[in-house]
């Protein structure tokens, strides 16, 4: 079994402070300048028109002379809406501008006769490096249109750059959306996957991070997503995904840069798996996460319930989540010098773990998941003898973080397993039970 990422981070910790920078930290403080030198633009978006359709955000890019013309625009991103709400986008340098349209049937692209908002004078945005954009509150009306005839605003159509027009991409333009692969990619490896902990900027343009699928999808089958924890990657779900029945589930495998913020990384989930929706018209899935994994998928569940009231996550499955965070994120934070910014929020008590519970901590006004989600835990408890901390543990993770009082209080069942934290992925015990809840809507 390989070795956790909490483990060699609490080895080295007294080397850290020593001077000798192990690991891959000697790029950290490089990888946050680069992820500090996006421009950030965001803002509102609602319509006049029909508020049950989707609304699509385009971010556009001035790459010609004359703004009044068609042909010195490119597309650079977009965002979508299952209903009026806010947008954001991070790019490079240059000049943008923003515009909007209600798709009414769902097919990502402007035609003729959708409400739309069209770009106007004066609302041109100048990005540079770390800018932040924010208040751009946009209207869709049916009285608006594109400046020309014939336009036709292809937003499936966008395609990522190669890593050497990084600089001018953004997030959302390098995430793969549905992708076809195999099990066996070449970026679902450890390597890749440390990458991804340490240089999460250059994970973002090398490897792409986003949705990938097995096959195409089928409308005929029920998909399951599932998130990987820290410095993992798709492949540690490869016997459950082999014991998936592949009859009734499709695989839908999160690929993600775990040392980025997990706000982020929820965000980024919540927009990646909404478009999917828009493109398949998806109404139910199901969420498989391990580890860290489960702290990014209940910040999606949350985020997307808020956002897509007509999709249907009946059930979330976590195996060995630190729901109260890990001692060595706080000990990262304080003694390394080079702290990686998921640190931050993996350290007990960190503003995002609390967002997981509450939307006013100091009241104490819970959040919670909606009726309609039913979240099952499970727990692992056998100390593999590589982690001396002094408490119950699974290896990697106390067990008194994985049973924090407010994750008791919300899941419909606790499980325990006597697994190590990454044999819980390959233990028949807990796969008997994760079988059951997917295919006995009772057990729920």
């Amino acid at each position: 079994m390989r070795s956790h990422p909490w483990h060699r981070l609490l080895a080295v910790l007294p080397v850290l402070v020593s001077g000798c920078v192990l690991l891959d930290l000697g790029n950290v403080p490089q990888q946050q300048r680069k992820i500090d030198s996006a421009c950030r633009i965001e803002g509102t978006v609602g319509t006049r028109g029909n508020p049950d359709h989707a609304l699509v955000v385009v971010l556009a890019r001035l790459t010609g002379p004359d703004p009044h013309s068609r042909s010195s625009w490119s597309l650079a991103d977009h965002f979508v809406l299952e209903r009026a709400g806010r947008w954001q986008f991070f790019t490079g340098d240059g000049t943008y501008g923003v515009v909007a349209f209600e798709d009414a049937n769902a097919d990502l692209r402007y035609e003729a006769g959708e409400p739309y908002r069209r770009i106007r004078e004066g609302e041109l945005v100048q990005c540079t490096a770390g800018k932040h954009v924010s208040g751009i509150d946009l209207v869709v009306s049916a009285d608006d249109r594109p400046r020309e005839e014939g336009d036709v605003i292809d937003v499936a159509a966008l395609q990522a750059r190669t890593a050497g027009d990084q600089v001018q991409v953004t997030l959302g333009e390098v995430t793969a959306v549905g992708e076809v692969t195999s099990m066996d990619d070449p970026r679902f490896t450890d390597e890749v996957a440390a990458i991804g902990l340490w240089r999460p900027f250059d994970f973002l343009f090398d490897y792409h991070p986003g949705i990938y699928l097995l096959k195409p999808y089928d409308p005929g089958k029920i998909p399951v997503v599932f998130v990987h924890g820290i410095a993992g990657n798709p492949a540690n779900f490869r016997t459950m995904i082999e014991r998936l029945d592949r009859r009734r589930f499709q695989p839908f495998l999160y690929f993600y840069p775990s040392g980025g913020r997990l706000d982020v990384i929820a965000d980024h989930l919540t927009q990646t798996m909404m478009k999917l929706e828009a493109r398949y018209g998806i109404r139910r899935f199901y969420v498989v996460a391990h580890s860290m994994g489960g702290l990014t998928a209940r910040g999606f569940v949350l985020r997307h319930g808020a956002l897509a009231e007509r999709v249907d996550i009946p059930l979330f499955v976590t195996l060995s989540t630190p729901w109260n965070g890990h001692k060595a994120a706080a000990q990262g934070v304080e003694l390394s010098p080079a702290v990686v910014r998921v640190w931050y929020d993996m350290a007990p008590g960190s503003a995002y773990l609390t967002s997981l519970y509450y939307a006013d901590a100091e009241k104490r006004v819970p959040v919670r998941l909606g009726p309609a989600t039913a979240h099952h835990l499970m727990f692992s408890f056998r100390s593999s003898g590589t982690l001396s901390i002094g408490e119950a543990n699974d290896g990697t993770v106390t067990v008194s973080s994985q049973l924090r009082q407010e994750a008791q209080r919300d899941a419909v069942r606790l499980y325990g397993f006597d697994e190590t934290h990454m044999g819980i992925l390959e233990s028949r015990e807990a796969w008997s039970v994760l079988e059951g809840l997917l295919n006995d809507p009772a057990a729920r």
